[in-house]
């Protein structure tokens, strides 16, 4: 290729590629040279980071030590030690650095044993394929493999996915899936060539196998591009001709050493494919004989690129060392004249891509009469498709959503049209509907579905139309950023621009993603002048969009909202476990007959999240649950146990417990607000939560990887809960955890200190389920000192507030003696919104008196009215959480929607009766205090399920008829239409 410029941001993922460090070899001399060839190597990564785009990832292709850590544990100390200073360099973590074992990797000493020598000399004389040992139901072949790399494969532990996953733990070969620049899914396959390594006659001795390259092959619909890494040339193998078939067939790009001059190569097959190898070379070889280095010293940079003519591209830095001048230069001879790189172009962006998005466009679409912009959306579209069906759901946790679909385990979404009543109608009614250019909004509650829908939906419109899925976040830099030259942006601009075709743009989990914007008016902004060029699909919460969006909603941004249909026993749920069976993940539906005999069972599987998770209990696993957190409670803990199994076949033997990990981490993460549109850095929380559970970080994400999903964006790994109530609901144990700790200690100032960050309503919920299953003793008399001590914090202190606020919710939820303790911390509380809040949870628990001076104190007081209000307003969402109380709602202008929908919402359960009625009293108090206090009515809806409120407050006892006739009076004035 001609010589290209091109901005960094056109580079999609770069590596820095070693091979051969040879540590351990030459003795102290050897040990001395490489160190000063190794301190050169860094120096000279320094001074390139100016000439290259951002290294990603740390490649090294084998023959790490020079005897497998046989003559002596150095070799691989050294080693890790050379990765951190390399790793700390570029500022990447260990899961950044991957590696594969060469034939120095392999300790041959072990191979002395005349069993173990016979087994070998079969497999290297090809009297038995390599297959026959990979998958043996014996576990002494697999042993045997392992036992010759026990010191690499502890070394390698620390790095990426390194010592293999599921059925390559131990042997060293694995792969990864990386989601690199503009969403480019690039797999990085590392095989272990070395595994029969033995002397130095290893010449076309060595086998790789079927059962390993199909496992490192993955499939071509989950990645554009696949790297291949080896240490060994294919030509060194015994099955060289099985395997580079393979290769050249389904590899993009193939790293490999061993072969000590470095180099770079574009070949074709005939079937058009086009493979690049590239050889590093050996970063430090030493000859034994003279004892001296061979100063044949050498390794490279890469990276993927799009070009100008959008054709995906490697380009290569071969950097070699030069015995003069004693550093490490541009290798001259690998590259044109004058350039310091060299450049490939290679298949994976222009055909096995196009092929898979031809495939998926209607049969009229025709090459010929594409645009440019058109074919640049139909790639976003389909990359955008793989990255929303790459994420889990609660069962089966191993597989995808795509995988769902794939194996046939999907079960129909159905939606109920609000817009015009239609019930029940598919996801081909609303893509007909969506493909006429018609925006749809789709609700459902949490765990309802919605992502497993979208992801239907999707697939359905993309026969016809380039359909997008993509977060809010991306949304302003593509559409307003003159500077962001992303596929994304390019695609989202050229349609603005051009006014092709109009393509749809789906954004799943509206509610997940709104802190990107100042407020919900701006993202409408925004949302209305894509409306102009694109046809929006967006699901969402419907408690979140009701609360904080609609509102702000013009009413002509949507042409249809929709519900997604809750699931039914006999229906939904039962095609699922009939589906579960056909695919062989149950043994039999007997499930079912299980939850038919439980209302409570039942009830729960009307929410897919709910179904999924009883399901992955199993029969036996359903009996223990009566409650929602019950269900969290053993599913997490299932999950733990075959999550510890899967971490002690990893190495990773360590005093925590996967539920302990997880709880740790969602407390890290909740404490230190880590959470960004609901992802994390796996990198970073791996670290802290390490760190205080004396852990190692790759231990801890390889956890976190059991329960939630994790991509890489360039360089660095992100991780998102496979649902976020797992989140909540860890972040109410580490609390649980932590109270019970402190009561049993007898600390109350440790237990005030807990409490002193307050908890989202959900969390709330979950701490009551599970303090209401743990039956802590002596609880109440501990959150009463806790109280107390909480006054050190200064009695009118934000944190003071905080701590006696939950301590008085939680007093009125889950003590047997609540009334006497609330009562008397009220007598001594002079602050007012401690006051008020001691007087909610004695209404609570039905205090008559509490309920009394409650009123008693609204009708002396305005103030005392507006912190009420406010309270709330800050409960539920209208007032910011992150302020500190008092919450004052002192403007009657201030929206209050999302407190007036949970207020109504909470009314009209079908529960609210068994609620205490001084507690009902008010709930509606305040209701009709909001709307006097602004001057407006309630609409009839809502007048109603307040008047049935009320009416049923008369027909209770232990309240008097005058607070019945004021809270009347309040009725008429607020509902003067009613």
């Amino acid at each position: 290729m001609s010589k290209i410029q091109l901005a960094h941001n056109e580079f999609k993922l770069t590596w820095v590629h070693l091979s051969d460090i040879h540590f351990g070899a030459g003795g102290g001399h050897g040990a001395a040279e490489r160190n000063d060839v190794l301190d050169a190597l860094l120096d000279d990564i320094q001074q390139m980071r100016d000439r290259v785009p951002p290294v990603d990832q740390v490649i090294v292709s084998g023959d790490i030590a020079f005897s497998g850590g046989s003559l002596g544990a150095s070799e691989y100390d050294e080693a890790t030690a050379f990765l951190t200073k390399l790793s700390g360099l570029l500022g990447l973590a260990n899961d950044a650095v991957l590696v594969v074992p060469g034939n120095h990797d392999i300790d041959r000493s072990i191979a002395l044993d005349d069993d173990i020598r016979r087994w070998l000399d079969e497999l290297r004389s090809a009297q038995r394929p390599i297959d026959d040992a990979l998958v043996s139901d014996r576990d002494r072949d697999r042993l045997r493999f392992s036992a010759r790399m026990t010191k690499y494969l502890e070394f390698a532990q620390n790095y990426g996915e390194c010592v293999g996953t599921g059925e390559s733990v131990g042997l060293g070969y694995w792969t990864t899936l990386i989601e690199a620049r503009d969403d480019l899914r690039v797999r990085i396959s590392g095989a272990n060539s070395a595994l029969l390594s033995q002397d130095d006659n290893d010449y076309q001795r060595l086998q790789l196998g079927l059962t390993q390259f199909g496992a490192l092959r993955g499939t071509a619909d989950q990645h554009d591009v696949l790297i291949l890494v080896t240490h060994h040339p294919i030509d060194w193998l015994w099955d060289r001709e099985s395997i580079a078939a393979r290769v050249r067939r389904s590899v993009d790009v193939h790293l490999y050493g061993h072969v000590h001059d470095a180099s770079s190569e574009r070949g074709s097959s005939g079937g058009g494919n086009t493979l690049v190898q590239v050889v590093a070379g050996a970063v430090h070889e030493y000859d034994s004989a003279s004892r001296v280095g061979t100063n044949s010293y050498s390794y490279s940079f890469g990276s993927l690129f799009v070009g100008p003519t959008r054709r995906l591209g490697l380009r290569i830095w071969p950097r070699r060392w030069t015995a003069r001048n004693a550093d490490f230069r541009t290798d001259t001879a690998a590259v044109p004249d004058g350039q310091i790189f060299t450049d490939h172009i290679i298949r994976g962006h222009t055909d096995s891509m196009r092929r898979s998005l031809r495939r998926s466009r209607p049969l009229s679409a025709s090459r010929a009469t594409e645009t440019s912009a058109e074919s640049l959306l139909w790639r976003v579209s389909e990359r955008s498709a793989r990255r929303l069906g790459a994420r889990r759901t609660a069962y089966p946790l191993d597989l995808s959503i795509a995988e769902l679909h794939g194996r046939g385990v999907y079960v129909p979404a159905s939606f109920t049209d609000q817009t015009r009543g239609l019930a029940s109608v598919g996801v081909d009614y609303l893509a007909e509907e969506i493909a006429a250019q018609r925006s749809v909004l789709v609700l459902g509650e949490p765990g309802s579905g919605k992502s497993v829908a979208a992801y239907a939906l999707l697939q359905r419109l993309r026969q016809r139309v380039p359909a997008i899925a993509l977060r809010v976040s991306e949304l302003p830099d593509a559409v307003d950023g003159e500077t962001t030259r992303t596929d994304l942006a390019l695609a989202l601009r050229s349609a603005l621009d051009e006014q092709a075709n109009r393509p749809i743009l789906l954004i799943d989990g509206l509610d997940e993603t709104l802190s990107e914007f100042d407020s919900s008016a701006d993202f409408f902004l925004l949302l209305n002048r894509l409306r102009d060029a694109f046809t929006l699909v967006i699901t969402c919460r419907r408690r979140e969009f009701e609360d904080n969006l609609a509102k702000s909603m013009e009413s002509d941004t949507f042409d249809s909202i929709y519900s997604i249909d809750a699931w039914t026993l006999d229906q939904q749920f039962a095609d699922f476990v009939n589906r579960l069976v056909i695919a062989r993940f149950l043994a039999s539906n007997a499930i079912l007959s299980e939850i038919r005999e439980s209302p409570v069972l039942t009830k729960m599987v009307n929410r897919p999240l709910f179904a999924r998770m009883l399901t992955f209990l199993g029969q036996s696993g359903v009996e223990t649950v009566t409650t929602v957190a019950t269900l969290y409670a053993e599913y997490i803990d299932k999950l733990g146990t075959t999550s510890e199994i899967a971490l002690t076949a990893a190495g990773c033997r360590q005093a925590s417990q996967p539920k302990e990990i997880w709880t740790k981490a969602a407390w890290v993460i909740f404490s230190k607000g880590l959470l960004f549109e609901e992802r994390f850095s796996v990198g970073a929380v791996s670290a802290l939560v390490a760190n205080k559970l004396d852990a190692q970080p790759r231990c801890v994400a390889r956890a976190l990887g059991h329960i939630c999903d994790e991509w890489r964006v360039a360089g660095r790994v992100w991780g998102r809960f496979v649902h976020y109530s797992f989140f909540e609901y860890l972040v109410a144990c580490h609390y649980l955890d932590e109270v019970a700790q402190s009561v049993m200690q007898g600390s109350a100032a440790q237990l005030a200190q807990i409490l002193g960050l307050d908890l989202t309503p959900e969390i709330r919920h979950f701490l009551v389920d599970e303090l209401r299953l743990a039956h802590i003793p002596d609880l109440s008399r501990a959150l009463e000192s806790a109280y107390q001590e909480s006054k050190q914090f200064g009695r009118r202190s934000a944190r003071a507030r905080t701590i006696g606020n939950l301590i008085a919710y939680l007093l009125s939820r889950v003590a047997p003696d609540a009334q006497a303790s609330l009562r008397k911390l009220v007598v001594s509380e002079e602050d007012m919104f401690l006051q008020q809040s001691l007087l909610w949870g004695l209404c609570h628990v039905g205090d008559e008196q509490g309920l009394e001076r409650f009123v008693a104190e609204s009708r002396a007081s305005a103030q005392w009215r507006a912190w009420n209000r406010g309270y709330l307003m800050y409960y539920y969402g209208d007032i910011d959480r992150r302020e500190d109380p008092p919450f004052i709602d002192a403007d009657p202008r201030r929206p209050w929607g999302r407190t007036r929908e949970r207020s109504i919402s909470l009314m009209s359960a079908p529960s609210y009766r068994s609620i205490a009625a001084q507690r009902r009293y008010l709930d509606l108090y305040t209701l009709y205090d909001y709307a006097i206090w602004r001057g407006v009515e309630l609409s009839d809806e809502d007048a109603e399920t307040a008047r049935m409120a009320l009416a049923a407050l008369w027909e209770s006892s232990g309240i008097g008829s005058d607070l019945l006739l004021e809270l009347q009076a309040m009725h008429a004035a607020a509902c003067s239409s009613s």
